[in-house]
């Protein structure tokens, strides 16, 4: 008893911490970084704001972390607060572009893509506090009120709203459209039956980019407190864990279903084809993961997303490699799903800047967020080198980080040096270069193109806002129409050699009338733009020079002033058409190839008064000059 007293008086022995070897075991490692996929954690996600550029930041995994981190460059540190797997170790970008579209031995790639939708979707649901015959449509019309104040989309087919198909568009402010850009978002609606009120309710999941997630989320919940509409109908907004696997290339649809192991009939009309679904077709698939014993029944069913953005040109070869599935899951099953398709399925996995440059290469040119949205606040963020996050980002896709390990760890210590100072000089040239960190940063103003002297923003005309430039652009000449004989078998020899397909000619002229005409319809044009506007636009390369990321694009016209100096031929470098922000060599074209942003105003005083176009593949082009920084 006297022993007992003793130790009563003496302090609680505190537990040894314990070391660092035991502390870093790769399981306890995934439950620590892994936090995000936890349903109330998921929940205090959605309201917590925090800045990315100060203060400590999350670090989250995305569920294959440990497979790509022994054989991809991951982002250290984290770029958004996830670990994003950026270029594999030992093969590049072009690599894997071969093997997506090998028509010899069908292969395809496999991305894991978790943290570009933040690990979550915005799920809003609607339902009616009183039931009624009609509730589920009425909760159907307030989503669809919510869509038109805060996005471009235009919803009229019922399959949309049924679940079968998902649609893609662009975010807004409220009421600002086409100004305010948040940027691109996918959405989903999926109607439910609530079995225990036996009340219809309709869930609508958003998915978007981590960097907007927090902002679109805050542009919803203003709406929804705001909202004065049918008293009956409730609107909540919470967020549900995801994940998202990329299966792209020319065996994706054969890979899905050898996998899954699933019938096409049962999941799709009899005269419709795996290999022909339409952009944005929404399939529920069951699957049984072996090592996965918690799921229940709901988290072992998936999402197949068709995946096909450029339908209209499915038959070229340059769009093969961005063209599959996305496959929506829940996390705890995304690494069993991602081994059976590497290791049954034969896919090879790829990063950040493989899936940048397959995009780059399909035609046309699918949109990367926030490079091609210049126009947003992320977009200004990205080509001004405000965050180095979106510094790292830029030097992997802008470089050619391959295999040279030495040049990306370089980039990444560089990365963690501090961003661009706040008080670096302002310029008023358009394209300025700062030094960070021992390398210089290309710095591009945007609004300075359409309006040098004014910083007002600037707007990028997308969809049916570009169809009078098309036709301004095709009405520059004429295009042949060449008559093709009956009889085939018997070919002339020609004269003369024969002009390679790949390269342009000039196109007849135009008669005396149809050039006012065609002028008449610019000044319309030009006079109808109310706000500055840039124009999205391929450009293919030709004659020697390698293009980079900065270049400048001047108008290219015939001058007969007989000077034979060095300069290229009828450049005006008065005032700049363009910037090129994008380019590489295509191999399904045979050049070098690219994206640029165009003012619109001066593209239409390029096309008045032009007497020819250039033609290229029964298409009529206009002719540049590119100049190298």
């Amino acid at each position: 008893q006297h022993y007992m007293q003793q130790q009563k008086g003496k302090a609680t022995p505190q537990m040894k911490e314990k070391c660092r070897r035991a502390r870093r075991k790769p399981a306890l490692l995934k439950q620590t970084h892994s936090y995000w996929w936890n349903e109330q954690q998921t929940q205090q996600k959605a309201g917590k704001d925090e800045d990315r550029n100060s203060g400590k930041r999350n670090h989250n995994w995305i569920p294959t972390h440990l497979w790509h981190a022994k054989r991809f460059h991951v982002s250290s540190p984290p770029i958004f607060s996830w670990s994003v797997p950026l270029v594999h170790s030992n093969r590049g970008s072009r690599a894997s572009l071969r093997l997506a579209t090998s028509q010899t031995i069908p292969k395809c790639t496999i991305q894991d893509a978790s943290w570009e939708i933040d690990g979550c979707a915005i799920v809003l649901r609607a339902s009616q506090i009183n039931s009624s015959s009609s509730s589920g449509e009425q909760a159907v019309k307030v989503l669809l009120a919510i869509l038109g104040k805060v996005t471009d989309v235009k919803l009229s087919d019922n399959a949309i709203t049924s679940g079968q198909l998902s649609v893609e568009g662009l975010i807004h402010e409220i009421d600002s459209y086409p100004a305010g850009l948040v940027g691109p978002g996918t959405f989903i609606f999926k109607p439910i039956n609530d079995g225990s009120t036996k009340r219809e309710a309709c869930l609508l999941s958003i998915f978007v980019h981590p960097t907007i997630r927090l902002k679109v989320m805050s542009i919803v919940t203003t709406f929804i407190n705001s909202h004065d509409g049918d008293s009956d109908i409730n609107l909540t907004i919470s967020t549900e864990p995801y994940s998202l696997l990329r299966v792209r290339g020319t065996s994706s649809t054969t890979t899905v279903t050898d996998v899954f192991s699933f019938n096409w009939m049962d999941v799709l009309p009899l005269d419709v084809n795996a290999n022909e679904v339409d952009h944005g077709t929404l399939l529920m698939i069951k699957v049984h993961c072996v090592s996965s014993t918690d799921c229940t029944q709901s988290r072992n069913q998936i999402i197949l997303k068709s995946h096909r953005p450029n339908h209209h040109h499915s038959h070229l070869p340059q769009n093969t490699a961005c063209s599959g599935w996305d496959v929506l899951c829940h996390p705890s099953i995304c690494n069993d799903l991602f081994q059976m398709l590497v290791r049954n399925g034969g896919t090879c996995a790829i990063g950040l800047v493989e899936d940048a440059r397959a995009q780059l290469e399909a035609f046309p040119p699918l949109p990367i967020f926030p490079r091609d949205y210049p126009d947003s606040e992320e977009g200004q963020s990205y080509w001004e080198g405000s965050s180095k996050d979106w510094k790292l980002i830029r030097s992997c896709i802008e470089g050619s980080c391959g295999r040279n390990n030495r040049l990306l760890r370089m980039r990444q210590r560089e990365s963690c040096d501090g961003m661009i100072s706040a008080d670096e000089p302002e310029t008023s040239e358009l394209v300025s270069s700062c030094g960070v960190s021992s390398r210089n940063i290309l710095r591009i103003h945007w609004s300075r193109l359409v309006s040098p002297t004014s910083g007002q923003s600037v707007i990028v005309v997308r969809g049916s806002f570009g169809v009078p430039f098309l036709q301004l652009l095709h009405g520059r000449g004429r295009l042949p129409h060449k008559v093709v004989s009956d009889n085939t078998t018997q070919r002339r020899r020609p004269r003369r050699p024969v002009r390679s397909s790949n390269l342009a000619v000039h196109a007849p002229p135009l008669s005396k009338d149809e050039r006012e005409r065609h002028s008449q319809l610019c000044q319309q044009l030009k006079a109808s733009l109310s706000l500055p506007a840039l124009l999205r636009c391929g450009v293919f390369f030709e004659g020697k020079g390698s293009p980079s990321v900065g270049d400048v694009i001047y108008s290219f016209t015939p001058r007969d002033d007989g000077n034979n100096d060095d300069s290229p031929k009828g450049l005006h470098q008065e005032s700049p058409l363009g910037l090129v922000i994008a380019s590489g060599f295509s191999p399904t074209r045979g050049r070098s190839y690219g994206v640029a942003f165009v003012s619109a105003a001066m593209f239409i005083d390029v096309l008045d008064g032009t007497d020819h176009g250039m033609i290229k593949d029964k298409k009529m082009f206009l002719e540049v000059a590119v100049a190298n920084r």
